[in-house]
């Protein structure tokens, strides 16, 4: 039986647990369903709150109820019986019982007490020192749990006294769980933890941020659903930090992001053609397409407006070239018969 599986029934992906009912319902639910894979065995239970016993002969049933009573007792917060339990687990299994668990069985002390931040260290220091141990994997999922906390709004304690949002611990919590367990795989944790900061930055309107979030994810999977949504979230992310600005005020800025956002609406629209349907992708780059060329258009007036006839003609006429069936165009034919009828000798 491998140790993972013997902590993972207590592992919520993506969810902190509550504190109470919830939390003893998960517990007896695992207990059970451990309990019945291994219906031939007695669970071990403390006597005195010092000793072990148990009638199973099989070394790896008391192995698995031995971690089953630990576990409960960490959920229970009952430290010196863990202490107890743990002295005795090394005793009968010298072989199987390391500094790695001393280092996992710290940081739920810590994390079933809601003591987060120095959960946090015990479970960083077992993945530094034992990279290699058979609880890293459930140990970067408690990591995972912890991350969505501070994502989702949880405190941060400064100084002991104040306390802040915890974004940015969150992020940087997400980010070493990605660099640990890498993007490569569909269902991995690591893909897991870079989807949440992209979407965390998308939900604080982070735009661009989430953007780049969204590419590094792009990077490894360039199709596929993952992939596929990545196109997606990119073009949209590019738009949604372009509209940031004031409605009147957007063709001052910098169109880059609509030119990008226009590039992966396009290479979506190639790929997934249905997906593109319903989500009405033509028409948002129909409407990329009126915001650039009235962006040009305002530039044209400018020059105009500044006696600068030649430089204004060239840029109506670019829009007339480029986005001929936009409203920008038709108001830059407007300006160019204008302009021509001013030019015209008088008298003709």
């Amino acid at each position: 039986m491998r140790l993972r599986d013997e902590f993972d029934s207590s592992v919520l992906i993506g969810k902190e647990m509550p504190k109470h009912g919830i939390r003893n319902s998960i517990l007896a639910i695992g207990i059970a369903v451990m309990l019945c894979n291994t219906a031939m065995a007695k669970t071990w239970r403390l006597k005195g709150g010092r000793e072990w016993a148990s009638v199973s002969t099989d070394p790896e049933e008391r192995y698995a109820h031995a971690l089953a009573e630990i576990k409960k007792l960490l959920r229970a917060g009952q430290a010196e019986d863990v202490k107890a339990a743990l002295e005795q687990l090394k005793e009968e299994f010298p072989d199987r019982v390391g500094p790695d668990l001393d280092l996992f069985v710290k940081g739920e002390l810590h994390y079933w007490s809601d003591r987060y931040a120095k959960a946090l260290v015990q479970y960083e220091k077992l993945l530094k020192d034992y990279p290699g141990s058979e609880l890293a994997d459930p140990v970067l999922e408690r990591e995972y749990t912890i991350g969505q906390a501070y994502l989702g709004g949880r405190k941060k304690r400064i100084l002991g006294l104040f306390k802040i949002a915890g974004y940015a611990e969150g992020v940087e919590i997400m980010e070493r769980i990605s660099d640990r367990a890498g993007l490569d795989e569909p269902n991995s944790i690591g893909l897991s933890a870079s989807i949440a900061v992209a979407e965390h930055y998308e939900h604080r309107e982070q735009y661009l941020d989430a953007y780049l979030k969204w590419s590094e994810i792009a990077s490894y999977w360039d199709t596929g659903p993952v992939g596929k949504r990545a196109i997606f979230r990119m073009a949209e992310d590019n738009v949604a930090a372009y509209d940031q600005q004031p409605p009147e005020r957007k063709h001052h800025f910098d169109a880059s992001k609509l030119t990008t956002a226009r590039t992966y609406y396009e290479k979506f629209l190639a790929l997934y053609p249905e997906d593109a349907k319903r989500r009405d992708v033509r028409r948002k780059i129909e409407q990329i397409d009126e915001q650039m060329s009235y962006k040009q258009y305002t530039i044209g007036q400018y020059y105009q407006r500044t006696g600068n006839h030649q430089a204004a003609h060239l840029y109506f006429d670019m829009i007339v070239r480029n986005w001929p069936d936009t409203e920008a165009a038709a108001m830059a034919r407007r300006a160019l018969e204008e302009s021509i009828r001013k030019d015209e000798p008088r008298g003709k």
